[in-house]
Parts: structure tokens; C-alpha cells; sequence
């Protein structure tokens, strides 16, 4: 609630005109969603944080602006590039909005090929939460602080899911900020991250608070440093940044942190109506009723209005040379794959788990709808398509990971 009284503070400072006009700007656009339906695009695939916040959100908008039905579309694919270029394209007319990653902000600040987008231009509707960022080890690490990290002699392993991704982003630009010899290795899905530091297999997670407590209160991990004030006893990373470069870096992750769950529809959708989308909203996500239903999920709420969310993007965007150089060599950071070929043993969760018999032993891949490229016989198809017999090669960081491609024959 605290960014949601910041937001309404921040108002008044428009004076006393703009606190007329937006009201009434807002009334003028209730009347035109009576009757319609909005499209709301989330960019990534079915379930998950980002689909679960959208269509949370979504229902309760239904709610807070009369007359209104909403559709929640799934786009996944390209690190949530393709699902926003969506969202950027559409029509200003209010009718389409849609939720993605604040990652995009690299993205963006990396020119990536592919991102269609201008995120300072971009019709901000407001944000659902905050997710402080957070380095954590095993509970019997050997590493005992930051500086123990810091200052090692042998490399620190880190892991992510995979490159792109908020853990491989944000392990890239402290190790080299803080000058640590460091690896990232990738595959590590969900709760692989904190098993694989329990088993020695990595050493150090950057990742959200919100996943990573969990493995907190199982008794697995333990948090070196905090990039925001919530956790009490564990350091800040404010203590730890010397370097103006440093700062920097540090701020630019507590505000990532700070940005999570955002909405925003393409550029220029008509005054009214986004002053419309913008108070439904914010009604939307501190009614009580979503508010106790993210409760029972274990999801926090912590709002902010559109115009809030916009500066501070426009804030996030605003980086010295040092942070944008950085920013480019992450984008040329690429994980080398391993092929293991072998006949699928087992099939599990509709092709999410598949198994294949690789020198005398199993090995298992997991597989995305999004994200994994399946064939069979050459041909492009689904997961759901891979059967018992047939002889496949998992392209992959490692056994167990995320698979980039199967290629099945049979």
C-alpha cells in the first residue's frame, strides 16, 4: 500500500486543476468501456507469476469499470519480446493492454534485435507489486557474507534458468561490477536453483524475494544481501557499493525490484480512456477482495499508478555509458549446449518431462511450450506429439535442464 499513498501524494503536486481534470477525464472513459471488451495480452505462457497477477487483475477490473469484460490472451516468446510488440502495435483505443517483464528495460537499453517497442512511450497503466532482489547461498555455504564473495580465491558458481533471465542478468552485472570470478550456469528451473546449492552444484542465486523465501523457511538457504529494506538482520546492498559504478548498479536493481507486475497498453491510447484504465486499476488492486485473494495464492500486493510507473522506467532507461556498455557485453553472453541422443523411456505431464536412455543411463530434459523448439521427423509440432520408442536429442546446458530443442525421429 505504501507505493499505492505515494502514488496519490505524487498527485497533488499536479495542483488543484490536474486533480479536477483526471476525475473527470476518468468518469468521460468509464462511459465508453460500458459494453466492451478489453484484451488483455500477458506475455508469457499459461501460469506463472505474470499470467496468475494479469488475470487476477483482470477480473477485478471487470469490477471497477462498469459494463467491462476482459479476455486474457497468452503470447509467450522471446524473453517476453513478442507478446509486448503485440501490445505496442495495437490500437490506441484502450481496448488492448497487457502485462510483461520490467527486464524489458535491458532490453531496451541494449537495442536487442527484434524489440519493436519504446517503453518510454509506452500508455503506463500501473503496477501490482514489488519483489525485492536478493543473493542467497546454501545454509552451509562456505561464503558467510558478500564479502566472503567478493573476495574469494576460486570461481562462484551462480545459477539462472537461463541467459536472459532477472538471476543470469543480475549475476552478470554484480560479479563484474564487484570485479568476482565468477561462472553462471544455467538450467536451473524453480526449485533446482536452491537444490543445486544445497548439492554443491552452484554456489549463489540473485533472484526475487518472493521464490527465493520459500527455500528460506524450508531451512535450505540463507540471504547474504537485500537490495531494498525488508529483511531484518540481513544486510543491504547499499553498505556494500563504494564505487560510483556500484551505486549505481545498486540502484538500478532496487528499482527493478521495486517495478514488478507492471500493465501498460500502446502509446497514445485517447486521455480519457487511459485515465479510465488508470482509476479502475488502482480500484482493481486495492479492493479488498483482490487483495485477499492474492492472499490465499501467497502473492503480494504493493500498487503504484501509471504515471509513477512511468517515470520511474524513464528513470530506469536513464543509464551512464559504464551501465549501457555493460549492458551490451551481456547481450553477447551465450551458454555452451551438450546433445545427448537416445529412445525415450518415460513421458511425464504431457511431454513436460521426458526421458531418454543416453551411454546406459536416463537422462531427463524438461520441456517448454514456449520456449523449446520440438520436432519430429523434421517437422516443427508439440511436446504432446513425443513418444515412448522413438529415438530423440536433447539439446541442452546440461541433463535435467530446460532443453533449447528435442529433435525425435520415429
Amino acid at each position: 500500500m505504501k507505493h499505492f499513498k505515494a502514488y496519490l501524494i505524487t498527485a497533488a503536486i499536479y495542483g488543484i486543476a490536474s486533480l479536477w481534470t483526471a476525475p473527470a477525464q476518468a468518469a468521460q472513459g468509464m462511459d465508453f468501456f460500458n459494453g466492451k471488451t478489453l484484451t488483455w495480452i500477458v506475455a508469457t505462457g499459461p501460469g506463472g507469476g505474470h499470467d496468475f497477477y494479469g488475470r487476477l487483475i483482470a477480473r477485478h477490473i471487470e469490477k471497477a469499470i462498469p459494463g467491462l469484460k476482459t479476455v486474457v490472451v497468452n503470447r509467450p516468446g522471446a524473453g517476453f519480446i513478442i507478446g509486448t510488440n503485440l501490445i505496442w502495435a495495437a490500437k490506441p483505443d484502450g481496448l488492448t493492454i497487457g502485462s510483461f517483464s520490467t527486464g524489458l528495460v535491458y532490453v531496451q537499453i541494449r537495442k536487442l534485435r527484434g524489440a519493436k517497442f519504446d517503453l518510454t512511450k509506452m500508455s503506463w497503466i500501473g503496477k501490482a507489486a514489488s519483489d525485492v532482489r536478493m543473493l542467497s547461498v546454501a545454509k552451509n555455504s562456505e561464503f558467510k557474507s558478500f564479502t566472503d564473495i567478493i573476495n574469494s580465491k576460486r570461481v562462484v558458481k551462480f545459477s539462472a534458468a537461463g541467459v536472459g533471465t532477472g538471476a543470469f542478468n543480475d549475476a552478470f552485472m554484480l560479479s563484474d561490477v564487484y570485479k568476482i570470478p565468477y561462472k553462471i550456469i544455467v538450467g536451473y528451473q524453480g526449485a533446482q536453483a536452491a537444490l543445486g546449492m544445497v548439492r554443491g552444484e552452484t554456489d549463489a542465486l540473485m533472484g526475487s524475494m518472493s521464490s527465493g523465501m520459500n527455500y528460506v523457511r524450508a531451512g535450505h538457504t540463507r540471504v547474504l544481501m537485500q537490495f531494498g529494506d525488508v529483511l531484518k538482520g540481513v544486510p543491504n546492498a547499499t553498505q556494500y557499493a563504494k564505487t560510483p559504478m556500484q551505486k549505481t548498479l545498486t540502484k538500478l536493481i532496487v528499482n527493478f525490484g521495486r517495478l514488478a507486475r507492471i500493465t501498460a497498453g500502446p502509446p497514445n491510447i485517447v486521455p480519457d480512456r487511459l485515465a479510465a484504465l488508470r482509476a479502475g486499476y488502482l480500484k482493481a488492486v486495492t479492493s479488498k477482495d483482490l487483495i485477499e485473494e492474492a492472499k490465499r495464492a501467497h502473492r503480494e500486493i504493493d500498487p503504484a499508478g501509471g504515471e509513477e510507473v512511468r517515470r520511474r522506467i524513464v528513470a530506469m532507461l536513464d543509464q551512464p555509458p559504464e551501465i549501457k556498455e555493460m549492458l551490451v557485453r551481456l547481450s553477447k553472453q551465450s551458454v555452451p549446449m551438450v546433445k545427448h541422443t537416445g529412445p525415450v523411456t518415460q513421458i511425464k505431464r504431457g511431454g513436460r518431462r521426458v526421458w531418454i536412455t543416453y551411454q546406459g543411463k536416463e537422462v531427463k530434459a524438461a520441456i517448454s511450450g514456449s520456449r523449446t523448439k520440438v520436432t519430429i521427423n523434421g517437422k516443427k509440432t508439440k511436446r504432446k506429439n513425443i513418444k515412448v520408442g522413438m529415438t530423440c536429442t536433447f539439446t541442452y546446458p546440461r541433463a535435467g535442464a530446460e532443453a533449447k530443442s528435442v529433435d525425435c525421429k520415429g
